[in-house]
């Protein structure tokens, strides 16, 4: 509970010199001492600049300070011998003297409790930051804001405006950044990507369990960081990012300029790197599963289910805000005749080739799944019959002109596909009614020669 009662200590300060600035920077926030009274000879100072904006009583006449007896210490900060003999003379004051020996050593006492307290307000700000990320990245939502919040944090801890965050792709042995802060502007490309070299900075930075620091790239020997350096980057710290040995990635925090990084602030580091390794790999391991839950094993295009919620999802899209919707249902021509001829691991990787083919070809916003077997789906979102044929025939077309090893045996000479077009309203209101169009399309197609699209609405014209 504070103290109301507590007594203030009424100061005044002879001199508006260094040693004046000083006392009144220390003393602006000290509950316990309240300077009352500056006085000085010239007024051109910033001493009395500061003590007018603070509300101090200004002296032009240092004696009319020593007699205000509301002042209880008076500090002699002029270095002036008169000054200092005339308050030594008789019983001028009935304040406390401070001499400038007195003033030096309480200038020290009282910086070195400021700057205490300063290291205690920074400890307590770096463990909060440790305690919030930890809190946030147990509830990220997924790797890219768990990326962003440990970023976030790193450059919090440093009070450093640049940083980035790479990962290691065990497969291919790259490096690839994934979160990057402040340096965008000054040349560094967006997912970055660069192979571990023997002998290399990357490798000594994993190779280590603390954080790697270079205080002046400029004067770095042992390692090439000519890269850096041509985007501005002058001194790092470069913590690993390990979960039980294995290697997640590298948090690098950056400088333009020259700097020293304190035993503190690699410690407080090391051990948001710790809480980072660990977030990243279940963020990752999380995404992993959710892909594969979604995702066909073989093409790595979306399964069945996907494609299924999908669709009835874009249904209801479409009817709220107006728009048409195409299904385009794909099968692989004479399948079953090339997989009798060259087996099931060939078959498998016509159909690998055909879904790379389609996911290509496709716009960005289509959905590309695989139906089952030889089949696959494209829902056109956004699209109408004439926009969604216009990409089926580009499909048609690459895939007829793309080569597959042995479809000189197919029936024909070419390998191909067959593709049935149904849209959402012009040919029904219900996901499972496009679906079953979009497949009746498709078997007109084969039954019309094959290598073909057909659109459902031209077999309706011709059924009524």
């Amino acid at each position: 509970m504070a103290d109301n009662n507590r007594r203030i200590i009424l100061v005044g300060v002879i001199g508006a010199g260094e040693g004046a600035s000083f006392l009144l920077e220390i003393l602006r926030d000290n509950p316990e001492v309240r300077i009352a009274g500056l006085a000085y000879r010239s007024e051109n100072r910033w001493a009395v600049m500061e003590a007018w904006s603070q509300g101090i009583a200004l002296y032009n006449d240092f004696r009319k300070l020593v007699e205000n007896d509301e002042i209880e210490m008076l500090v002699d900060v002029t270095g002036n011998p008169a000054v200092e003999d005339y308050l030594r003379e008789g019983e001028k004051t009935k304040s406390q003297l401070l001499s400038p020996l007195g003033a030096m050593l309480l200038w020290r006492l009282l910086d070195e409790q400021k700057k205490m307290e300063r290291e205690m307000a920074k400890n307590l700000a770096e463990q909060e930051v440790l305690y919030s990320a930890g809190v946030m990245l147990a509830s990220a939502a997924n790797t890219k804001q768990t990326l962003d919040l440990i970023m976030e944090s790193a450059l919090s801890i440093t009070g450093m405006s640049a940083g980035t965050l790479a990962l290691y792709d065990e497969e291919k042995g790259i490096m690839q950044i994934k979160a990057s802060v402040g340096l965008s502007k000054v040349g560094m490309p967006e997912n970055y990507e660069w192979e571990l070299r023997p002998g290399g900075l990357t490798g000594h930075i994993l190779s280590n369990s603390h954080p790697t620091v270079i205080t002046d790239l400029k004067n770095e020997k042992a390692f090439d960081t000519s890269r850096l350096e041509r985007i501005g980057v002058r001194s790092l710290i470069a913590t690993p990012l390990k979960v039980s040995g294995k290697i997640v990635g590298i948090l690098y925090v950056d400088d333009f300029s020259p700097r020293e990084f304190s035993d503190r602030e690699k410690n407080i580091l090391s051990l948001l790197a710790l809480q980072a390794a660990a977030a990243i790999d279940k963020a990752i391991l999380l995404e992993k599963a959710e892909f594969m839950a979604v995702t066909d094993g073989l093409t790595k295009l979306y399964n069945h289910r996907y494609f299924v919620r999908t669709l009835e999802k874009e249904i209801r899209r479409a009817e709220r805000y107006n728009y048409s919707t195409t299904l385009c249902m794909i099968d692989v021509d004479y399948f079953k005749n090339y997989n009798d001829t060259f087996g099931h691991q060939r078959g498998n990787h016509v159909l690998t080739t055909l879904a790379n083919l389609l996911r290509l070809s496709a716009r960005d916003t289509d959905i590309v799944a695989r139906y089952g077997g030889e089949e696959f789906a494209i829902i056109f979102t956004q699209a109408n019959l004439k926009q969604a044929r216009d990409v089926s025939e580009r499909i048609l077309k690459e895939v007829y002109e793309t080569a597959i090893q042995g479809e000189e045996k197919q029936p024909g000479g070419k390998l191909t596909v067959s593709m049935g077009l149904a849209t959402y309203p012009e040919d029904t209101l219900t996901p499972v009614n496009l679906i079953e169009y979009a497949d009746r399309a498709l078997y007109v197609s084969k039954k019309m020669g094959r290598n073909r699209i057909t659109n459902f609405s031209d077999i309706a014209d011709m059924a009524s």
